[in-house]
């Protein structure tokens, strides 16, 4: 169950996340690392790749929880198993960001983010339960072929339409925060008490986050960040067993991304695909281009736009209700 020490890697890692996020604001800026806003008219160039202080905060908080609170070594091997997953993505990231990956290639390459899970079920089989997802009303279920068929996308899926997303200033920390506390709550529902903490460590990384990302931002995530964060979310729910909750929370990205994907015909970089929107003055709007792809943020925008943050508050409340389904359905799974 919780105690009360808890406290202490919660605080850390809101801290962490908090002052990695103004040291790596200040280096990227030295060091000319900047994206330009594309949604500002005068698009300003912004310090990137910061996402990496969300990482690492709550690496190192999650690490402090199970080594001096928790001594257990089940627990040691569930959040290393989580953390490789979600650094193997971030990676892939950072390099992307440097460097630039193919959108296919780097799709690909975070599939790979699932051998740490398949090595530890495979080493330790009685702390890493494969293949038996629970849903709500029917039960835990026993899958031979086809859970092994999917797996793969199982961490690499929530990396990638994370990283469709985020687009505004803001998107990442809004929503995924919401969706590390629902996480956190659903796995207290259903009894899976390590796994709620570890979503409230998440969760407190991301809020350490959102005062430097939220509009106007003055930091973006990059690919780093994205990947990352999307990644620790899909290995959490793998891990612990909270694949229909995390799916719920995950809604908007899974039919932003989906729509993208039908419309463009698979993957393909952002240079590649026509702007779904505009940006005049302080407001976006619909590019009215039909080749464009029917994004959520295209959606929201309209022909008569709208403000950059008032389409960020919209999607905001679109995970808070998404959040609220995870929880009636995680009532159902218990």
């Amino acid at each position: 169950m919780f105690r009360y020490n808890i406290i202490i890697p919660v605080c850390f890692s809101f801290l962490a996340s908090y002052i990695l996020t103004y040291a790596l604001m200040t280096i990227m800026r030295r060091l000319n690392i900047v994206a330009p806003d594309y949604h500002k008219p005068d698009r300003p160039l912004i310090p990137t790749m910061c996402g990496i202080s969300i990482l690492l905060g709550f690496t190192i908080s999650s690490l402090f929880y199970v080594l001096l609170i928790s001594h257990e070594t089940s627990s040691l091997i569930r959040v290393l198993t989580m953390l490789l997953c979600g650094w193997i993505c971030a990676f892939i990231g950072f390099f992307d960001d440097l460097k630039g990956i193919a959108a296919l290639k780097k799709t690909l390459l975070t599939v790979l983010s699932i051998i740490p899970v398949i090595i530890s079920a495979l080493m330790f089989p009685h702390v890493i339960r494969l293949g038996r997802p629970k849903i709500p009303v029917i039960g835990r279920l026993r899958l031979t072929i086809i859970y092994w068929f999917l797996l793969p996308l199982a961490i690499a899926g929530p990396a990638n339409v994370v990283n469709m997303l985020e687009a505004l200033n803001g998107i990442l920390p809004l929503t995924l925060f919401p969706a590390s506390i629902t996480l956190a709550i659903s796995a207290f529902i259903v009894g899976k008490y390590e796994a709620s903490i570890i979503c409230i460590l998440l969760g407190a990384a991301l809020l350490g986050y959102l005062p430097y990302n939220k509009y106007p931002a003055k930091v973006f995530s990059g690919n780093v960040g994205s990947l990352g964060v999307g990644a620790l979310i899909g290995a959490i729910a793998v891990i612990y067993g909270l694949e229909i909750p995390a799916m719920i929370v995950l809604s908007p990205h899974l039919l932003n991304a989906f729509q993208i994907l039908v419309e463009v015909g698979g993957f393909k970089a952002k240079e590649e695909i026509k702007r779904p929107t505009r940006v005049v003055g302080d407001k976006i709007f619909d590019s009215l281009d039909h080749r464009a792809p029917i994004t959520l943020i295209r959606v929201l925008a309209g022909r008569e736009g709208s403000k950059e943050n008032e389409i960020v508050n919209a999607i905001t409340l679109i995970e808070l209700v998404s959040c609220a389904i995870s929880i009636l359905f995680s009532f159902l799974m218990r």
